[in-house]
């Protein structure tokens, strides 16, 4: 999800036993949001972030597959639903639901990454009546950066409160058809209580084109690395080029990423196989000292580490915009390759350069 974060509150929900009533018509209740679950996958844990404060966790726990989350709610919002062995690294599943004041979402079925809108059939108050074909429309504009699907689907519903979810997908993999989606919408959705929902939606868009655009931005290939020197783990400085001779591997990260963590262990498989032609050099950001110690001993991570304390130009002169990001430089120092988020054309490029 690019992305789990520092300074997480927790507050835990725990709902157990059997939903007989899970069928029954949702009734919604003034200044709340529900969410009732009846899902055959196998974990009994989710935790649940407003995607707007990932610091505000939940932790629901199911009780033969049933759970039953309301929160208290005063605009509509987008919820993050993602099992702990997912963020461990461990498979599991997660996904973004849309939460409307006074409505109650039900969601049933095998949640499955492998199958249109999840796996999952959603059901509820009026906002959720055509919710599942709205979701399955706003993925298959994700997937295939067409806007048709989010059209086809306007068309077909104008008058349709769901078809606000639409927008942050059109937005942002197709942004060229933003206009004319919102033209097709009826004005009564357009400018009803969904309003503010929509006008976040597209400033998320602009803004995620924007961070589309600096990523696309790095160090060019050949470049000298720019030197510093930052401490380690025991407080002593370390410069980067006494590391020269080597092919160094700096790693941008932070405690706090989730992605980060999860490719930890392929990084270590690598590092083991690879360790005696390459350096890897952990560069925590964004961090405290205690929360970067503390991750790197959890996680028993073997190779170099500095700490890159806030109002550090590191980040800036390597043109960090994402983590994690991995960026290969050779024995004199000049950059091989950059590679943004846990993607695996970095170990294939190690593959590459020594096989």
């Amino acid at each position: 999800m690019n992305h789990l974060r520092q300074g997480i509150l927790i507050a835990i929900f725990i709902i157990s036993g059997t939903m007989s009533g899970f069928a029954q018509e949702a009734k919604g209740e003034t200044g709340k949001w529900t969410f009732v679950g009846q899902l055959t996958n196998e974990e009994d844990t989710l935790w649940v972030f407003p995607t707007d404060n990932l610091k505000e966790q939940h932790v629901v726990v199911r009780g033969n597959g049933s759970f039953q989350f309301t929160t208290e709610l005063t605009d509509a919002k987008e919820y993050f639903f993602v099992t702990p062995s997912l963020i461990r690294g461990e498979g599991g599943f997660s996904f973004v639901v849309t939460a409307v004041p006074g409505e109650v979402l039900k969601a049933e079925g095998y949640c499955d990454k492998e199958k249109p809108a999840d796996g999952l059939t959603y059901s509820g108050t009026r906002f959720y009546r055509y919710y599942t074909e709205a979701d399955m429309a706003a993925k298959q504009v994700q997937e295939k950066s067409d806007a048709q699907p989010a059209l086809d689907f306007i068309k077909a519903h104008p008058d349709c409160e769901s078809a606000v979810m639409l927008v942050g997908a059109v937005g942002c993999y197709a942004p060229k058809h933003l206009e004319e989606l919102l033209t097709q919408m009826s004005p009564a959705i357009r400018n009803g209580r969904m309003a503010t929902y929509i006008n976040k939606a597209i400033d998320n868009a602009k803004e995620y084109l924007r961070q589309q655009e600096l990523q696309n931005k790095t160090l060019p290939v050949g470049s000298m690395a720019p030197d510093f020197t930052l401490n380690d783990l025991h407080g002593k400085p370390l410069a980067l080029s006494s590391l020269r001779g080597k092919i160094v591997v700096l790693d941008f990260w932070g405690s706090w990423c989730g992605w980060c963590i999860k490719g930890f262990p392929e990084m270590k498989t690598y590092y083991e196989k690879y360790k005696d032609k390459i350096e890897i050099l952990g560069m925590d950001c964004n961090d405290t000292e205690a929360k970067w110690k503390k991750s790197v001993a959890d996680n028993a991570l073997p190779w170099l580490h500095v700490f890159v304390p806030k109002g550090s130009k590191v980040p800036n002169d390597y043109m960090i915009t994402a983590f994690p990001t991995k960026i290969i430089i050779d024995t004199d120092r000049k950059v091989l390759a950059t590679i943004i988020g846990e993607d695996p054309m970095f170990y294939q490029l190690l593959d590459q350069m020594f096989q």
